[in-house]
């Protein structure tokens, strides 16, 4: 994990302590914060190396922070809340969205009419109900607020509800993994991620996110995993699955060249946008 909150992003500058309302914090708890909610994560070692205090300094900050909900600590570290979106809305549904709306067109063909669908979280989907609505008689379970609101309104489509909450300042409706929700089984699970390691690992920033995901994939038929060029490469502290593991991967770019292994994409369909 790094401490450091210098993380290339195409991503507009991450929040500032008072706007999250944590302006008593002292200055040193406030850069903490910040250089988690940057990296979704950061250890105790180096956090007390880049500040050149002691361990049990950081670790004393760590459970002021933890106190007031705005981290979560772990063992040698600490994560980002959960509940709260890495990226707000806004930063999100504005990038790269010519990009997102060819790669869920290139979903297309693997959709079909009377599929049960399973549709993630995050703005790459909120174009989806433009190739939903060639689709007759498909049922979409999702807690992805948006993708929820047009397919109800533009496609003849059964859109069913993951009830929960609303995760602040965000388009995604977060819910408990386990018997409170109506168990389908779905022909296709479409996901997206956070970031995708060079190992493969396909990771997210919030625990709760992970959950939910990790329930649906053993629902499922066939995992379609998602993602632009940009979220290879990065980190993020909570694993999903593994690259290898799901069944299609949709992307733009040459995604070989991003793992260290090149067995990682064997048995993976790649469709290439």
């Amino acid at each position: 994990m790094s401490g450091h909150a210098r993380m290339d992003s195409p991503y507009s500058a991450p929040r500032t302590p008072s706007e999250g309302g944590v302006g008593d914090l002292n200055q040193r708890q406030a850069q903490i914060l910040e250089a988690v909610r940057t990296n979704g994560a950061a250890a105790v070692s180096e956090l007390a190396a880049q500040f050149d205090v002691t361990t049990q300094t950081i670790r004393r900050d760590l459970k002021v922070l933890e106190e007031r909900g705005l981290l979560v600590k772990g063992f040698g570290g600490a994560f980002a809340a959960p509940g709260v979106a890495r990226y707000t809305y806004s930063e999100r549904h504005s990038t790269e969205i010519e990009i997102k709306r060819e790669l869920v067109e290139a979903l297309r063909p693997l959709l079909f009419n009377g599929a049960t669908l399973f549709v993630g979280l995050g703005t790459t989907f909120h174009a989806l109900h433009h190739v939903i609505a060639d689709f007759p008689g498909v049922l979409i379970a999702s807690p992805n607020l948006e993708v929820i609101y047009n397919c109800a309104l533009h496609t003849d489509a059964t859109v069913y509800v993951y009830g929960g909450y609303v995760r602040n300042k965000d388009t995604s409706i977060l819910t408990l993994a386990g018997g409170v929700r109506q168990k389908f089984k779905f022909d296709l699970a479409i996901i997206g991620a956070s970031a995708i390691d060079r190992d493969g690992a396909v990771l997210e920033f919030d625990p709760m996110e992970v959950e939910l995901t990790r329930e649906v994939l053993a629902q499922s038929r066939k995992v379609v995993l998602v993602a632009h060029e940009g979220k290879f490469d990065r980190k993020a502290p909570h694993l999903v699955t593994q690259v290898s593991d799901v069944d299609v991967l949709v992307t733009n770019g040459d995604p070989a060249r991003h793992f260290d292994d090149a067995e990682t994409l064997a048995s993976v369909q790649l469709v290439q946008v």
